[in-house]
């Protein structure tokens, strides 16, 4: 990869992979439940483009959901012409964006719809809203009651210029059965209400990756899957997916040091035996999470697990003791090296406490070149994280 790419790391990207993953997502979910890739922070760092191209093509998979309407119309601007669900709340001064790029809005607050409704006459066409309910995770959406009621009286002066295409909520805890159970009685209560008031609800969904796994009586008529589509289940994964990416760095220089000598700034960390130390060309600037040279986790360096020592913005120091470790030499930070070897991106992201490996892969920066494999030729590029493109 060496002469394929002028960045200090590349995220390899197995477009297959993750397609073969999404594949067995749909096998395993009730029969007629859609499949809703979630694409948000430009798909967890892998590339919202890349993997919307690759998912897009499949069977009950209409729709796309994203954070922000800046995702949403980063994916109109690349050619996707699915359905594209914007999950988060709106500034009101953006809601011609979603007009404009015919994205669908969550309409989670009171005062949205008719402003919107005036956008959409302006402009000639039908905006397209899905309702969030309010049941337990408190940001955005409107309790079954009043609030719904208040949102209805909005919608029926819309007239035919907002349509409602669905209605969702999110599970605050999966792992609070009671919880779990009250959350989708309230969802199905509010649900029931917008019918009973004339706007019946055509796409219903709660469960998002954890209960997809786990809680398959919440799947309703859809699912929302973002961390699924790349990993398995951090603590009790099923075997059903693999993970997709591997984050690979090289070394750029090594030196012997004695017992006693501190490592990086403020000599964070002190040999306690002799070492043969390597630096590599990543660090906190690049993504590197700090806690994890802090714990001294392990990284892949020709095939050997070695321990991170200190972590500065651009560079981290590794001790590669025992190993035959050459500059130039390729070191894998999570996922698997060139040889097979693995480490994954779920066991690092464990060690500090992060509930789910994306975590990682979405604080990686632009610096990080992303490569893609499995759709053809890799594809190298310098990541641009704000068009979500090479």
């Amino acid at each position: 990869m060496q002469q394929n790419t002028l960045n200090n790391s590349y995220l390899l990207v197995d477009l297959g992979q993750i397609r073969r993953n999404a594949e067995a997502i749909l096998a395993s979910l009730p029969a007629g439940t859609e499949l809703i890739p979630v694409l948000k922070d430009d798909g967890y760092g892998l590339g919202q483009v890349q993997v919307a191209r690759v998912l897009s093509g499949l069977p009950r998979v209409d729709l796309l959901a994203v954070a922000h309407l800046s995702e949403g119309a980063a994916l109109r601007q690349a050619g996707i012409g699915k359905d594209i669900l914007i999950m988060g709340g709106a500034p009101s001064h953006l809601l011609c964006v979603a007009v404009e790029h015919r994205l669908t809005l969550a309409a989670g607050r009171l005062g949205m719809v008719p402003a919107l409704a005036d956008l959409a006459r302006r402009a000639g066409c039908r905006a397209a809203v899905q309702v969030k309910i309010e049941t337990g995770l408190h940001r955005i959406g409107l309790c079954p009651g009043a609030e719904l009621d208040a949102l209805m009286d909005e919608l029926r002066r819309a007239g035919d210029a907002v349509q409602v295409t669905g209605a969702f909520t999110h599970f605050a805890d999966v792992s609070d059965p009671e919880r779990v159970k009250q959350q989708q009685r309230d969802f199905l209560s509010g649900v029931e209400q917008l019918a009973a008031g004339g706007f019946p609800v055509p796409l219903r969904h709660i469960a998002a990756s954890a209960a997809s796994e786990y809680l398959p009586q919440y799947c309703l008529d859809a699912v929302r899957v973002g961390r699924r589509l790349y990993m398995d289940h951090p603590t009790a994964p099923l075997g059903t997916v693999r993970e997709a990416v591997s984050w690979r760095t090289w070394v750029t220089n090594l030196r012997a040091l004695p017992a006693g000598a501190p490592v990086g700034y403020a000599g964070r960390c002190t040999l306690k035996r002799d070492a043969l130390v390597a630096t590599i060309g990543v660090g906190y600037g690049d993504g590197l999470q700090q806690e994890l040279c802090r714990l001294h986790a392990p990284v892949l360096v020709r095939g050997k697990r070695c321990p991170l020592l200190a972590c500065c913005m651009d560079q981290a120091m590794v001790d590669v003791s025992g190993t035959d470790c050459r500059v130039d030499d390729e070191v894998t930070l999570f996922g698997c090296d060139g040889q097979g070897n693995s480490l994954s991106a779920q066991e690092a992201a464990l060690l500090i406490g992060d509930d789910e490996g994306c975590g990682l892969t979405a604080a990686l920066t632009h610096r990080v070149a992303r490569v893609y494999t499995g759709g053809g030729s890799p594809t190298f590029g310098v990541y641009d994280k704000k068009s979500g493109t090479p």
